[in-house]
């Protein structure tokens, strides 16, 4: 069984120069600086964007400016020691939330940017070739590099779901050279153990998933719903891969919830405020929980 990393933006914070979220939202709120609350980051965004709408009366808001701005502010996000540690391992996929390059910067190779999509994310991807052979980053929210791409509000998850319940379903398709592309249904490939890996979708029903550095918000609609998908093929025998969550807190709520949906938590604790190494501990249970070696 291949092994795939699921990372956020917890690692990140690391870095010396990080990019702070809490700040980035309050620079595209522009003179309004409302209290978020509770509000997830979808909704603020929403929020942030119909304001702006209306401020403008009489036309669109220019919501490709919103995500520029965000773009222009991403791209000083720095790597860290972290980064560099999980781009060792012998794994050749890796997810991210984020949107930014710092996890490229840890390889420091040049990529080969195989991704043709304009707004979503199913297919974006990158390649790097290394010594010990080709590893593919995927960006599922989006990326800097194409601001259309980066994916913040309900509008735009909701779009996203809909993409992904449909390569599930077998009903997506893309073009490839001007010729029609579909795939199989998730369902089919269970069954018959056949991938083709268009998608990072298909890693989260073929590969052991290890998720970390990443909140799992309930905001994160795409995640929750692959995650339920899984959950339901997992009782009807279909799965037999592994997903992990590794985290230094956890509510009874949220750890409920995962264990029903067949997720294993793994709990590091944070000792004197030291996340880097809660992290590096985290990526070495990472390495006692697979049976086969990284591949």
């Amino acid at each position: 069984m291949r092994n795939t990393v699921l990372f956020g933006n917890g690692i990140n914070r690391l870095s010396n120069n990080a990019v702070s979220w809490d700040k980035l939202l309050n620079t595209i709120k522009g003179s309004n600086h409302f209290e978020n609350g509770n509000l997830p980051n979808t909704m603020v965004y929403e929020r942030i964007f119909m304001e702006q709408h209306e401020a403008k009366k009489s036309q669109k808001a220019d919501e490709l400016k919103i995500k520029n701005s965000i773009a222009e502010a991403m791209k000083s996000q720095g790597s860290n020691e972290v980064f560099e540690l999980l781009a060792s391992l012998d794994v050749k996929n890796y997810l991210t939330t984020n949107y930014d390059y710092a996890f490229e910067k840890a390889l420091n190779i040049p990529p080969e940017k195989l991704s043709t999509e304009d707004i979503y994310s199913l297919r974006r991807k990158r390649k790097y070739s290394t010594d010990s052979g080709s590893k593919y980053f995927w960006s599922i929210h989006g990326e800097i590099e194409q601001p259309k791409s980066i994916m913040l509000g309900l509008d735009h998850y909701c779009g996203s779901v809909s993409k992904i319940d449909s390569y599930v379903k077998g009903t997506y398709k893309h073009t490839v050279s001007g010729k029609n592309i579909s795939v199989a249904s998730m369902r089919d490939k269970l069954k018959s153990q056949k991938y083709c890996f268009t998608s990072w979708v298909d890693l989260f029903f073929s590969s052991n998933v290890h998720i970390v550095g990443l909140s799992l918000d309930y905001s994160e609609t795409d995640l929750w719903w692959i995650l339920n998908k899984r959950a339901r093929f997992v009782a009807e025998g279909l799965i037999s891969n592994k997903i992990y969550f590794y985290t230094n807190q956890i509510d009874g709520e949220k750890m409920g919830l995962l264990k029903s949906f067949n997720i294993e938590v793994v709990i590091t604790e944070v000792v004197e405020g030291d996340y880097r190494d809660m992290y590096e501990s985290s990526i070495n249970k990472m390495l006692l929980k697979t049976v086969m070696p990284f591949t």
